[in-house]
């Protein structure tokens, strides 16, 4: 006769068995999903090991590459551009925050060229005119009156600006030569019995840290000083400290529009629009798609390699026979790099 206690007993061997299976048999799959995850895990360091092989291959390619870009530039720049531009007068106008190393390496080139650096004019934060120091101190850099706008006050210093630059390359005796001598407010001569001399505005503009001057190397002086026909190249775009809405598009206009009495100059307009920044105003483009200005100037978008730089020299190179374009990869342009000139006859 079963009785109770056999019933138990029953029922905990019953138990004991399931409790042994379950165990047996997860030791069982645990083995294959760790074995499963085992080989996965030798098949992903074999693809690891294959992308780094791969990675290394292309490291080794580019570095290659590079080193052949450095040499094109440096070789092609003195076989193809030497004397370019012998004793030809340039002035660099930039803003600051784009002394990158593609506008290095412009200048570089613009150098082998042989041309005559005139230096590099810097436009700095300040013409943002975003406090009231700002705006006190161009008020009196400019001896404008205090109603003057604040937009209206920076279009006065860069028209004054460029007039005098305009004025400087047009030689002794132009329109709009700044630089004059003045008897004081007070009807005196100083005390050599000189009249003294008023500052230009470049001066007082410079003194008031709305521009910074780098001369030429090999200057007597920091003092801005230019050649009769000046080139001008107008550097701006993205990482610019002020944005090119507010200076470097206004002043491309002043510096080629018509103005009686002082010839406007050989204008180039380049950037680097490989850069990651985003501009909410594009500078080149802008410029290419006015229609006012588009044939008064010529523009490269990309110094940043050195089909850009290049094409800003050949350029340059043209501007002395009113030769104009746009060159570059960016919207509008016409051409990689100017085309030849034309042969006469």
């Amino acid at each position: 006769m079963i009785n109770f206690r056999y019933h138990v007993v029953s029922l905990i061997a019953v138990f004991l068995a399931l409790g042994i299976g379950v165990i047996m048999g997860s030791a069982v799959i645990d083995r294959a999903i760790v074995d499963r995850l085992e080989d996965q895990q030798r098949g992903l360091e074999l693809q690891i090991a294959e992308v780094e092989e791969t990675n290394d291959a292309l490291r080794e390619e580019n570095r290659a590459l590079q080193e052949a870009a450095d040499r094109l530039t440096e070789e092609g720049s003195q076989r193809l551009l030497v004397g370019a531009l012998t004793e030809v007068p340039v002035l660099v106008i930039a803003t600051r925050g784009v002394s990158t190393a593609s506008f290095d390496a412009l200048l570089s080139m613009v150098s082998t060229t042989g041309a005559d650096r005139q230096g590099t004019i810097w436009l700095t934060d300040r013409f943002v005119l975003d406090d009231d120091e700002e705006v006190r101190d161009l008020r009196i850099a400019l001896e404008a009156p205090q109603a003057l706008s604040v937009d209206n006050l920076r279009r006065l210093a860069l028209t004054e600006l460029s007039v005098h630059l305009r004025a400087l390359a047009a030689g002794p005796g132009a329109a709009g030569d700044q630089t004059t001598t003045t008897t004081p407010a007070n009807g005196s001569a100083d005390e050599d019995g000189d009249d003294a001399e008023t500052p230009s505005v470049f001066a007082a503009l410079r003194s008031a840290g709305f521009l910074d001057f780098d001369a030429p190397d090999g200057a007597a002086s920091d003092d801005l000083v230019l050649a009769e026909r000046t080139r001008v190249v107008l550097v701006s775009g993205a990482g610019g400290e002020v944005p090119v809405d507010l200076v470097a598009l206004p002043l491309a206009g002043l510096l080629v529009e018509e103005r009686a009495g002082v010839p406007a100059f050989g204008v180039l307009a380049a950037e680097d629009r490989s850069r990651t920044e985003e501009p909410l105003v594009e500078f080149v483009v802008t410029l290419r798609t006015d229609r006012q200005l588009a044939d008064r100037l010529s523009t490269v978008d990309n110094i940043g390699d050195f089909a850009g730089r290049l094409a800003a020299v050949l350029a340059l190179v043209d501007l002395d026979d009113g030769r104009l374009g746009h060159y570059g990869t960016g919207p509008s342009a016409q051409r990689l790099l100017p085309a030849p000139p034309e042969s006469g006859g």
